[in-house]
Order: structure tokens, then C-alpha cells, then sequence
């Protein structure tokens, strides 16, 4: 469970490159803001209008950096505004009241604005973490007892889940990508909940037909998946989670990159899990024999990158 917690929070922080980008991204504009807010002239009535736009315009990076950086960091950003409005607005201090209420007016909003959307999105994201965790663990219990129901899996989808958000890491997957590997691995076998017992926990080897129904699992699962707003995107990788790579697999004989890259990677996760884990029909494997085997399966079974 705590690998589980470890998992969902890495996937809901913002990676640290994304930050400074968007940091980068608020200075920018503050500096583009500030810089025609400075220029613009103000002798002629049109003129005087594009410079008040421009001023409103610094209520912009606050509200940013508020969605991304929650309360302080649109406390900072305020600041960093007042830096740079404020001596604009003493240098051209012009001594009629309206004018200069309505520039006082303008920092005033601008920290109420940080404040408050601060706050506001604070609240928004907290009730946001709940839903995720809820449906998070909805699918950690429904996992837990489809593999309960198998008996010889033990923690199968958790663990090929941590494997697969491993890899995913070291190729190079972006978020988004990472989100819907892990949902992904985690429900590979969710469509076994319409296999019978007797053939889902058959000791021996299967016969054709049910070895055709055994095969629908991965079609189902899809179907299931579909079904729920937040897995349609791990829907497909379901689906093709026993494809192979040189196109003999099932369901549907996909091949190369035209297998989703989540279930390519599931694929070869999937086969290490199985081959170092103790089975009724064969022993635990050493990690370096498993790995020798999957890399032989390199361009066939697999993805030779993967």
C-alpha cells in the first residue's frame, strides 16, 4: 500500500523540469506586461487605453500562478507584479484623484485576485486529490480481489505496476503517459472477471474452446475500461496487452509501434513478474536468467527497445 501511495503521488506532482518551465513561462510574461504597460504612451486618448489594458493585463500570472503553484505561489507573484507596476504608477503619479484611486485600485486587486485564487484553488485541487485517491483506491481493492481470485498471483498487477512505472521512467514517458501505463498495468487482467472458474483456475492445460474464452478476457477488459470515464485512455493498452511484437498475438494481431506503447511495455513487465514469481508450474526464476529470456524475445514477443 505504501508503494501504491508513493506511485499515485509521483504521478500527481508536477516533475521538477515542468516547474522551472512555468516558472520561466511567468516571468515572461510579467516582463512582456511590464515592458508595454512601461512603453505604451499615454498623450493621446487610444494611446491611454492600450496602457490601462495593459495594466488589468497583470491580473494574468497571478491567477497562473495560482493554478500552478497554489496560494503562495500567487502571493510571489503579486509581489513581483508590485514590483514592477508600483514605480510605473509613482513616476506617473499625476495628481487627479479618479486616476489615481483607480491605479491604488489596481495593486489592491491585484493581491485580493492572489488571495483568493489561491485559496480557491487550494480548496479545488484538495477535493480533486479525493476523487483520485477514492477511485485509486476502488481500483486497488477491485485488483487486489481479482487477483485473490487466481490464487497463485499474490499482488501480480501491483507488482507488474511498479515495474512498468519503472520503465516507463527510464524511456523517457511524460506524465500523462506514465498515468495511463499505470491504470493500465494495474487492470491488464480486469477483463477475467467474466471467465469461469473452471477455466480460469484449471490445473491443466485448456482446450480449444476454452482456451478461446480464456483469450476474450483481453476484449472484455476493454469494454470494462471504456465503460469508465477515467480509463478510457488505458482502455486500448488493455486490449493489446497480449499482442506481441512481430504481430502473432491476440486480440486483434497488432505489431511493432502500432501496439499501444503502455501495453508494449506491460508486455515485457508482465513476462519478468511471471517468470521470477513462484507458480504451481515452475519455480521462481533468478532475475538475471528472466531478463536474459525477455531480451532474447527481443523483436518477436517484445519491443526490442523496451
Amino acid at each position: 500500500m505504501h508503494r501504491n501511495n508513493a506511485i499515485g503521488g509521483m504521478l500527481m506532482a508536477a516533475p521538477a523540469r515542468s516547474r522551472s518551465a512555468r516558472i520561466t513561462y511567468l516571468a515572461a510574461v510579467i516582463v512582456v506586461i511590464g515592458a508595454f504597460h512601461w512603453l505604451t504612451p499615454t498623450s493621446h486618448p487610444w494611446q491611454h487605453t492600450f496602457h490601462v489594458v495593459f495594466r488589468k493585463l497583470f491580473i494574468l500570472p497571478v491567477v497562473m500562478a495560482a493554478i500552478w503553484f497554489n496560494l503562495r505561489g500567487a502571493i510571489v507573484a503579486a509581489a513581483v507584479v508590485s514590483v514592477v507596476y508600483v514605480p510605473h504608477m509613482l513616476l506617473q503619479w499625476s495628481g487627479q484623484t479618479a486616476e489615481n484611486i483607480n491605479q491604488i485600485g489596481e495593486v489592491i486587486t491585484i493581491w485580493l485576485t492572489a488571495g483568493l485564487a489561491g485559496v480557491f484553488v487550494r480548496s479545488e485541487k484538495t477535493a480533486l486529490r479525493e476523487v483520485a485517491r477514492t477511485h485509486e483506491g476502488a481500483l486497488a481493492a477491485l485488483v487486489a480481489a481479482l487477483d485473490a481470485r487466481e490464487h497463485d498471483t499474490e499482488l501480480h498487477s501491483q507488482r507488474v505496476r511498479g515495474y512498468a512505472l519503472r520503465l516507463g521512467r527510464e524511456l523517457g514517458l511524460g506524465r500523462e503517459q506514465l498515468r495511463v501505463l499505470a491504470q493500465a498495468s494495474l487492470l491488464h487482467d480486469i477483463g477475467k472477471i467474466g471467465v469461469p472458474d473452471a477455466i480460469l483456475l484449471k490445473p491443466g492445460s485448456l482446450s480449444d474452446d476454452e482456451w478461446e474464452i480464456m483469450r476474450g478476457h483481453a476484449e472484455l477488459g476493454r469494454r470494462i475500461a471504456v465503460s469508465v470515464p477515467f480509463l478510457t485512455e488505458a482502455a486500448e493498452a488493455i486490449h493489446s496487452h497480449h499482442e506481441r511484437y512481430d504481430g502473432t498475438g491476440y486480440p486483434q494481431g497488432l505489431g511493432g509501434d502500432r501496439i499501444p506503447i503502455a501495453a508494449r511495455i506491460f508486455a515485457a513487465v508482465d513476462a519478468y513478474d511471471a517468470l521470477t514469481s513462484e507458480r504451481p508450474y515452475h519455480d521462481a526464476m533468478r532475475p538475471e536468467d528472466a531478463r536474459k529470456i525477455i531480451q532474447e524475445g527481443g523483436g518477436t514477443h517484445f519491443d526490442p527497445d523496451v
